[in-house]
């Protein structure tokens, strides 16, 4: 085990890095129960998939998404992120719908090397059931509902609720062709000024970038809500 997991030093790197985050996170938005954001980050100190500031600006987009809003995102792993989410979220009728095939399946390269070598560490080959404990441990198992499903096809499958999602958050597959299928079949489902984001723009993931650069220039979308790290969010 590398020196950096060992638990002692991992609690400690965990109180200070997340301590130094949420000083200025408190400062900017006083208005937020940055107490729950800490727990949720407690909770994934083992998973360093995401920055606190990224984590934070998605905790901040669900608690600035009306009273049970309804949210899509695409891409959930083990569901941090989506925990993150559903942390935020307000009122007792907002839901998550988190779309992922749960396999890792992807045509992005460097994505696919990725899942097979923390597939071959989980000695899994789906991340369902980390997805549902992580949901149920932290109180949230009502809020995050699976939609075990490649992306396009639970588009297709939820097109009844084109026009009715209040923030979807796409973290699928991160080639460009797939990126900008997936703006392409999930814009059409936000309510007008609600809010789409992504994650890895500017990033590694070349593609993903480029399918959001040429959305922006086909006015797919109104205006740049905010950027965190990788994250950048847009209202449509």
């Amino acid at each position: 085990m590398a020196f950096k997991h060992w638990p002692l030093v991992r609690d400690l790197r965990f109180a200070q890095k997340c301590g130094r985050y949420l000083r200025g996170a408190r400062r900017r938005r006083p208005d937020l129960d940055w107490d729950e954001f800490r727990r949720v980050a407690r909770h994934f100190t083992r998973d360093d998939m995401g920055s606190f500031p990224e984590r934070g600006y998605l905790y901040q987009l669900a608690a600035d998404a009306p009273a049970d809003a309804q949210v899509v995102e695409v891409g959930s792993w083990m569901g941090a992120s989506t925990c993150f989410l559903a942390a935020g979220l307000r009122g007792p009728d907002a839901r998550i719908l988190a779309v992922d095939n749960f396999q890792g399946l992807s045509t992005c390269g460097e994505d696919s090397a990725w899942y097979q070598r923390h597939f071959r560490r989980l000695g899994a080959n789906s991340t369902l059931e980390i997805f549902r404990a992580n949901a149920a441990a932290l109180g949230f198992a009502a809020r995050m509902e699976p939609v075990v499903s490649d992306s396009l096809a639970a588009a297709r499958n939820l097109a009844a609720r084109r026009g009715a999602i209040d923030l979807i958050f796409i973290d699928g597959d991160h080639s460009h062709a797939a990126c900008a299928a997936d703006i392409a079949a999930w814009t059409p489902f936000v309510k007008p000024g609600g809010v789409i984001a992504f994650h890895d723009f500017g990033s590694r993931a070349d593609g993903v970038t480029r399918a959001i650069f040429e959305a922006t220039r086909d006015g797919r979308f109104r205006e740049i809500v905010g950027v965190a790290g990788t994250i950048i969010a847009f209202r449509v």
